[in-house]
């Protein structure tokens, strides 16, 4: 059962909203005292392409913008490119650059000198590095289908794409889409959101902060048939586990499946298509290790080569304890995040387990085989250089019955410590349903951050991060607990390097 407890993270969520009434608070003032209501046209049949700082001006109003070299260019918080017109369906794109630090979005369908509260949607702006900033990146539909992956780097022009098309919304970053919503018949909203609907309105690129910039060099905005007919797709309101998917992103989760596998058929396109649909982003590893797919450097470097430009995380499943024997540091730092299991080990009499291979597992005693278990958790996390900790406190079919008596206080206690000590994120398994609600607790409050994952084995099992929706739930977490992957130039395996020998 998920729980409803309507603690929405307070101080996160009126700081978002706070920040969308001041918007649009401030593009009703700008309305109201430039008289631009009075003179509003809709776009209708038309096509309009401006190129540069004359052209865009003729057809856009700049509010506290600077030109250079025939560029717009937002520096200050209060600067705008606004449409001259209202539009209702369209295709839009903008070439952008941001230099570091700068953070704008894209509003549209904007309703002009009606309220100060959220109306109309809005694509954020930020191509900073993880941790740096917002974790919201480029192309992210704000607060109903986030989006945290980084397409586009600071310094580079890019190409920003928005299409509103009846129902839906699709939002490209250099030709891949990267966010996609379909808007219910009644969506669900928090209170103070509720005006955050499709209509018909005006399109306003703005800054956020007074850091960095944001430079212009050409929009073009194609109008598209007002009556595009709505299509009946609802992954909103289909059950409470739809509707929670999205009151997270609405509260400023960093919804991500860091723990996705491309197995059996499935394809980038229709993983990402999946999580999209549901309202999640997702991190795709492989399975990295001694009798895995990737088991060498030419290998690690040609699958990260692969799926280098895909919006997802980029990540690296560490296999066994032998992994660290078989890959070099600088490739394993080419990846977004690296996490590993204690599923795969050595016991105390040399003999090699994998505890989800039942007849490879031996259990002589269940408190011995705890507390070696225990061990080679620690070994493994104070180790290896990880940054996800996954299938935590998995336990062998043979004594998963008794789970809750073998992971007592002092054990759990014991890694949560060794998580902490060596910056490790717990993961909470969809899949297995692990580590326990109790264990996930206590946790929290010894401020371990917390990654949601769910190890498909391939197409039939993605699921909807049931568990881990019930888990941030029952145990009060919060969007400041989620991890964030590291920058570039902070990875673990960079200062830690490899240790010599295998942990266990």
């Amino acid at each position: 059962m998920i729980y409803y407890l309507w603690l929405y993270h307070t101080n996160q969520i009126i700081d978002k909203i706070m920040h969308y009434k001041k918007y649009f608070k401030g593009l009703t003032l700008f309305f109201l005292l430039t008289g631009v209501v009075a003179c509003t046209t809709a776009l209708k049949d038309e096509t309009i392409t401006s190129s540069g700082h004359g052209q865009i001006s003729e057809n856009w109003t700049l509010k506290n913008t600077s030109e250079s070299d025939d560029l717009v260019i937002l520096e200050r918080s209060d600067a705008e490119v606004i449409s001259k017109f209202t539009a209702r369906n369209f295709d839009l794109k903008m070439r952008l650059k941001t230099t570091p630090r700068a953070e704008g979005s894209l509003a549209f369908h904007t309703a002009s000198a009606t309220g100060s509260s959220p109306e109309g949607y809005s694509v954020f702006i930020n191509n900073s590095d993880y941790r740096s900033g917002s974790t919201e990146k480029t192309g992210s539909l704000s607060l109903i289908r986030n989006f945290h992956i980084r397409m586009a780097e600071d310094d580079e022009w890019f190409e920003l794409g928005l299409s509103v098309r009846g129902n839906h919304i699709t939002v490209t970053v250099d030709g891949k889409i990267v966010s996609e919503y379909y808007e219910p018949e009644n969506p669900v909203r928090l209170e103070g959101f509720e005006g955050m609907v499709l209509s018909e309105g005006r399109i306003a690129l703005g800054k956020s902060d007074d850091n960095g910039s944001i430079l212009v060099s050409d929009i073009s905005i194609e109008a598209m048939p007002e009556d595009i007919p709505r299509v009946a797709v609802d992954f909103e309101t289909t059950g409470e586990v739809a509707e929670q998917l999205t009151l997270l992103n609405q509260e400023g989760f960093p919804v991500i499946d860091y723990h996705g596998h491309l197995k059996d058929v499935l394809t980038v396109d229709e993983i990402t298509k999946y999580g999209r649909d549901h309202g999640f982003n997702y991190g795709i590893s492989e399975n990295c290790g001694l009798n895995f797919p990737v088991t060498d450097d030419a290998a690690l470097v040609a699958y990260y080569e692969k799926i280098k430009d895909e919006p997802v995380f980029k990540a690296m499943q560490c296999e066994g304890r032998e992994w660290v024997t078989l890959f070099s540091p600088e490739y394993i730092a080419l990846y977004d995040y690296i996490f590993t299991d204690a599923l795969t080990f050595t016991d105390h009499r040399g003999r090699r387990m994998r505890l989800w291979v039942q007849d490879e597992v031996v259990v002589e005693d269940e408190e011995q085989f705890m507390d070696m278990l225990v061990e080679r958790t620690l070994a493994i996390l104070s180790q290896e250089p990880v940054d996800i900790f996954v299938n935590p406190t998995f336990l062998p079919e043979e004594i998963n019955h008794n789970y809750d008596n073998l992971w007592t206080d002092q054990r759990m206690d014991t890694v949560i410590e060794a998580l902490i000590k060596n910056d490790v994120a717990l993961e909470i398994n969809a899949r297995y349903r692990i580590p326990s609600i109790e264990f996930i607790k206590r946790a929290r409050e010894a401020g371990v951050k917390f990654a949601l994952g769910t190890n498909n084995a391939g197409e039939h099992d993605l699921g909807r991060l049931e568990y881990c929706i019930e888990a941030i739930r029952e145990a009060g977490i919060t969007p400041e607990d989620m991890f964030i992957p590291r920058p570039d130039g902070e990875k673990k395996v960079s200062f830690m390097g490899l240790p010599e020998e295998v942990t266990g």
